[in-house]
C-alpha cells in the first residue's frame, strides 16, 4: 500500500479528510478493528482524546428481546419433549432408499435412536412421544417451527416411546408395518399414493423433559436407523435404512424471559437488539475504541458443558426485518462478564455510513440445542450489571 504522507493529509480540506479517512480506516481494519490506522493522523490535526461512558455520562441503552425461528437441520441433536412451557418435536426422513424393494410384505420395522445425553432441563425426567406420518413435503434444510401446524401430520400414531433412556443408551421403537412398506414402495415409484415425507416425533403430555437423540450429523454408530424385515417372492430379507434428513422444531412463549433480563435462547431462537443513544457523541470524530460490556445472569441461564459460549454481535441494517451484518464475537473476560469490540460499528454510525439501529445479539451455537443465556438488561437495579458502552474517540479540528 502506498504510504500517505503527512503533508498530503494536511493539504486536504477538513471536510474531504473527514470523509476519506474513516472510509480508509474501516476498509483496512474491518475484520480486526483496532486503532492502528490512527498512526496516519498528525498530532496537529486533533484536539486530543476524549471519552464517553454510558454509565458515567448517562447514555440511554435499551433492549428489545425478539423471537427469530431458525432451522436446526445441522444440529447434532434431534430434540423431542415438553419441559414446562417449552416444546420440541423433530422430523426424520429416511432417504436414498433402494428402489429394489417394491411389492414386499413387511414383517417388522424398528426405528433405533441413541440418546445423545443432552437434556433440557430435567436430567431425570421422562420423555414421551408418538410417531406420526408427515403429510407435507417440507424442505428439511429450511423449515422452521412456524411453518408447521397440526395438519402437517397424520392423526394415527405409527409408533411410540415413553421412558428415561440411559445416558448413551439406544431405544427401539416399533413402526407400523404399513408405514415402512410405504417408504419402500415410494422409493420404487414416486407416483405411489402414500408419499415418504418422513415421520414426526411428537411429544405427548407424559413428557416432562426434552431429550436429545443423535442425528445423522454424527458417527455412523450413533445415527438413527430403521431395520425392516420383509419377504419378497417368498424370500425373507432385511434392509437397514441409515441415510436420513432431520430437523428439530422448538418453541416457548415470551413468558420464559426473566424480569430485568433479556434472553438469548438456542433452538427457537430468542435474540436481542441493544440500542444506544449516541447524541452526546460528536459527529465525524475518529473512534479509537468502542467496547461493549454486559453480564451473564447464571441463575437465569442453562448452559450445557459443551456449548459454545460466544455471543455474536451484528450491526442492524434494517430495523423492520432486523437484518444484520458486520459480525463480531463477544467473549467472556471472566465467568460472567462479556466484552465485544464495536469500534468499526460505532465508526460507521458516527460518519453516517449506516444508520444507528443498534446491534443484534445471538448465540454462536443457537442451532445446536436449547441452551439459553440470561443477560442482565438495562433495567436491572444494580448499575454494575447493566450493559455498558465505553467509547474512546479523537476530535478533529
Amino acid at each position: 500500500m502506498k504510504k500517505i504522507s503527512g503533508s498530503f493529509i494536511k493539504s486536504l480540506p477538513v471536510k474531504i479528510f473527514l470523509i476519506l479517512f474513516p472510509l480508509f480506516y474501516l476498509q483496512s481494519c474491518e475484520n480486526n478493528p483496532n486503532d492502528l490506522g490512527f498512526i496516519l493522523l498528525p498530532n496537529v490535526d486533533t484536539t486530543g482524546v476524549k471519552y464517553l461512558d454510558s454509565q458515567a455520562d448517562t447514555m440511554a441503552i435499551t433492549a428489545n428481546n425478539y423471537k427469530q425461528f431458525i432451522n436446526t437441520s445441522t444440529s447434532g441433536n434431534m430434540l423431542v419433549g415438553y419441559y414446562q412451557s417449552y416444546q420440541s418435536r423433530s422430523l426424520l426422513k429416511f432417504i436414498d432408499i433402494s428402489p429394489a424393494y417394491d411389492s414386499v410384505t413387511v414383517l417388522s420395522a424398528i426405528l433405533t435412536l441413541r440418546n445423545s445425553g443432552y437434556y433440557f432441563k430435567n436430567q431425570t425426567g421422562n420423555v414421551s412421544f408418538d410417531l406420526y406420518n408427515v403429510n407435507t413435503n417440507f424442505n428439511y434444510s429450511t423449515v422452521t417451527f412456524d411453518s408447521v401446524n397440526s395438519s402437517s401430520f397424520g392423526t394415527v400414531s405409527q409408533g411410540n416411546y415413553s421412558g428415561i433412556p440411559g445416558d448413551t443408551g439406544k431405544i427401539n421403537i416399533e413402526i407400523n408395518n404399513q408405514t415402512a412398506k410405504d417408504w419402500l414402495e415410494y422409493a420404487a415409484d414416486s407416483n405411489y399414493v402414500n408419499k415418504n415425507f418422513g415421520i414426526g416425533l411428537i411429544p405427548n403430555i407424559s413428557s416432562n423433559t426434552i431429550r436429545g437423540f443423535y442425528s445423522n450429523s454424527n458417527n455412523v454408530d450413533a445415527i438413527p436407523y430403521a431395520t425392516i424385515i420383509f419377504t419378497k417372492n417368498n424370500v425373507e430379507d432385511t434392509i437397514t435404512l441409515i441415510t436420513s434428513e432431520y430437523v428439530s422444531l422448538s418453541d416457548a412463549p415470551s413468558t420464559i424471559i426473566p424480569a430485568d433480563n433479556f434472553l438469548l435462547q438456542n433452538g427457537i431462537a430468542y435474540r436481542n437488539i441493544l440500542n444506544f443513544d449516541l447524541t452526546k457523541l460528536p459527529h465525524n470524530v475518529i473512534i479509537n475504541n468502542a467496547t461493549l460490556l454486559f453480564t451473564l445472569d447464571n441463575a437465569n441461564s442453562f448452559l450445557s458443558t459443551t456449548t459454545d459460549k460466544r455471543i455474536v454481535i451484528g450491526a442492524v441494517t434494517d430495523s423492520l426485518t432486523k437484518t444484520d451484518s458486520l459480525f463480531f464475537d463477544a467473549t467472556l473476560l471472566d465467568s460472567i462478564t462479556y466484552t465485544a469490540n464495536l469500534t468499526a460499528i460505532v465508526q460507521r454510525w458516527n460518519i453516517g455510513a449506516v444508520p444507528n439501529f443498534g446491534v443484534t445479539m445471538k448465540n454462536s451455537s443457537e442451532n445446536q440445542n436449547l441452551d439459553n443465556f440470561g443477560i442482565y438488561s438495562p433495567s436491572y437495579p444494580d448499575l454494575t450489571r447493566q450493559p455498558r458502552l465505553k467509547i474512546n474517540y479523537t476530535v478533529i479540528n
